[in-house]
């Protein structure tokens, strides 16, 4: 586990683009105390209701306040973590009703962005959707389940981009990083990844014939597939 390390400099004027670098840096280090303590609640090591501690987190994962206290409010979005007055941060109880509400807002975000997005849809656009969805396939022939989930998240990020706006893509993002969680720690179902690779193809095909009614069927046909396959693995790990 990296360790946050203090260190004391005399104060001096920053150099160009300083600034901006401190800035990512300070970013990479919420998202990774984030992903860190995503884990750790997806994998059982924190109860349903458990209060989450800063001073608690910071000992047992070595960081130091200030990332946890913003990873905990970014959670709070993702909906792992609830934030009260007086209480502080407790773990959200998961359940088939969390799922399903989760994976129903990622839907209707793609149907949304594929609304906005199909007349701008460009030859080009097609293509590169087509080479990551080739990518895509490639990955989970190969059994790479880290590559295979970076590229569903990439292909429908770029579904959300051609849609135009800003504000969908920023929710979609923040739903799918819990959505990579949940499958990375319970994984798929036989079959499932491969079914994902097909529906690809299918809505790329839809879109080329700039068929909105079909495109909008593939991505609730997988919406309701993504969920069964999700919530079986869900059950299976006991925490029906």
């Amino acid at each position: 586990m990296a360790t946050n390390k203090k260190t004391t400099a005399h104060p001096r004027a920053p150099a160009a683009g300083e600034d901006a670098r401190s800035e990512d840096a300070s970013s990479t280090l919420v998202d990774l105390v984030t992903e860190v303590i995503r884990e750790a609640i997806l994998s059982g090591g924190y109860s349903p209701r458990e209060r989450l501690k800063v001073a608690d987190l910071s000992r047992r994962f070595n960081f130091s306040a200030m990332p946890i206290r913003e990873a905990l409010r970014t959670l709070e979005g993702e909906g792992l973590v609830e934030i009260t007055p007086n209480r502080g941060a407790t773990v959200r109880q998961l359940d088939r009703q969390f799922i399903e509400d989760l994976f129903e807002l990622n839907t209707e975000l793609r149907i949304f962005a594929i609304r906005r997005g199909i007349k701008a849809m460009t030859t080009a656009k097609l293509d590169m959707l087509t080479d990551i969805a080739r990518d895509y396939a490639a990955a989970v022939e190969g059994g790479d389940l880290d590559a295979s989930l970076k590229l569903n998240r990439k292909f429908h990020g770029k579904l959300m981009e051609i849609g135009g706006n800003m504000e969908a893509l920023r929710v979609f993002q923040r739903g799918w990083e819990l959505i990579g969680a949940f499958r990375r720690h319970y994984g798929y179902g036989p079959s499932r990844q491969r079914g994902l690779a097909r529906e690809k193809s299918m809505l790329i095909e839809a879109l080329r014939r700039m068929d909105l009614q079909q495109a909008e069927a593939i991505l609730r046909m997988q919406h309701a597939a993504a969920v069964e396959d999700l919530i079986q693995r869900f059950d299976a790990m006991g925490n029906g």
